[in-house]
């Protein structure tokens, strides 16, 4: 049995160009930091935080609803960071 509790936040895609290989790739970076998985989700897809190429696989343009969850409840910092990174669209 996991003792670790799943978070989970809510999100959208922000700029003009959704998601695109820069926002990807650093995505991937704050994942690849976590104890333990971090997934995206959006609508029927579930990919892996830590992969660019799932990332850009799921094809997320402006106004895509992005969920956010984390396997490890020590990841919450990795978690806000990412969410913050969404609501900042991107830093573009």
């Amino acid at each position: 049995m996991n003792d670790n509790l799943t978070l989970t936040l809510e999100t959208s895609v922000k700029n003009e160009l959704g998601m695109h290989a820069r926002p990807a790739s650093q995505i991937a970076q704050l994942a690849e930091t976590a104890s333990a998985d971090v997934w995206l989700y959006m609508d029927s897809q579930k990919v892996d935080a830590s992969s660019i190429i799932d990332i850009l696989a799921m094809c997320a343009v402006k106004g895509s609803q992005i969920r956010v969850e984390v396997e490890d409840e020590k990841d919450i910092e990795i978690l806000n960071r990412i969410v913050d990174f969404f609501e900042d669209g991107f830093g573009e």
